[in-house]
């Protein structure tokens, strides 16, 4: 007993631990983005005497905030429904289906998972050019739909496999054709998973920085990533700017995984429960 209480203690301070380091940046954040320029060079640490929301006010005048948020708003969010709809349908095929084609093609949607996004950049890059959609946003969608396609199939797949192919068959009895079973019963019943996609999909994309760098430049126009990048290097000492402006480019994620939480959970734990 003594030993098991113990190894309970040792996890508990261990969980402790880590959750400290990840939260330790997300409290420097928060505290400073709401403290004077002069507190935050006195003393980074502690909890501000005095609280001011000038700092976001300065912050959203700025960097632009506006056409920030609507242009990473537009990219995150067409991207995101693009690879939802294709993967969505991809997937139930693939599930339904059983041939070595359908294998095979699963196999080569799930290869794109083991190469790196960096690694195909350059030659994203170059194809975009030939088409002419390089420094455009529909290039960009383009590049985060190929890039995503392996991830997300991958989530779809396992979760439609839980699904009982009796109510494929009851829909089919019924004299419904395979869009209108999989609009109809299947989309309804992969929500939770829909959810975990377009959170994971709204992160990575939302927070990327790199990709839209190269693929937008300085004539494709400015994500919140690259937006907030100019701004930090034109007030570098400006901490409370710096601040704020994190604390504004996180705050639509922290609402989309909010209002999502309840599906997003379901979607993570249901593959383990029903398989």
């Amino acid at each position: 007993m003594k030993t098991a209480a113990i190894g309970n203690w040792i996890k508990k301070v261990l969980v402790f631990l880590f959750a400290l380091v990840y939260l330790a940046p997300l409290y420097i954040a928060v505290v400073n983005s709401v403290k004077p320029y002069d507190e935050i060079i006195k003393s980074p640490l502690s909890l501000p005497d005095q609280f001011t929301f000038q700092n976001f006010t300065d912050a959203f005048e700025s960097s632009n905030m506006p056409e920030l948020y609507q242009n990473s708003i537009l990219i995150t969010a067409s991207s995101v429904a693009l690879l939802v709809l294709l993967t969505s349908m991809a997937a139930y095929i693939i599930a339904r289906r059983r041939g070595k084609i359908y294998q095979a093609l699963y196999l080569f949607s799930l290869a794109g998972i083991m190469i790196p996004p960096v690694v195909t950049l350059i030659p994203s890059i170059k194809t975009l050019s030939a088409l002419h959609l390089l420094y455009t946003m529909p290039g960009l969608l383009l590049f985060y739909a190929g890039t995503y396609f392996s991830t997300t199939i991958f989530l779809y797949v396992g979760f439609i496999k839980t699904i009982p192919d009796s109510l494929d068959e009851s829909a089919y009895i019924d004299g419904a054709n395979p869009f209108v079973t999989f609009f109809k019963i299947i989309f309804p019943l992969i929500k939770p998973c829909t959810a975990t996609a377009v959170i994971f999909l709204g992160m990575w994309i939302w927070n990327d920085f790199l990709n839209p760098l190269y693929i937008l430049g300085f004539r494709g126009g400015k994500t919140i990533t690259t937006g907030i990048y100019n701004a930090i290097g034109a007030h570098t000492s400006m901490w409370n700017l710096v601040f704020a402006n994190v604390m504004l480019a996180s705050l639509p994620i922290v609402i989309l995984y909010l209002s999502m939480q309840k599906m997003f959970m379901q979607g993570l734990t249901s593959g383990a429960v029903k398989g």
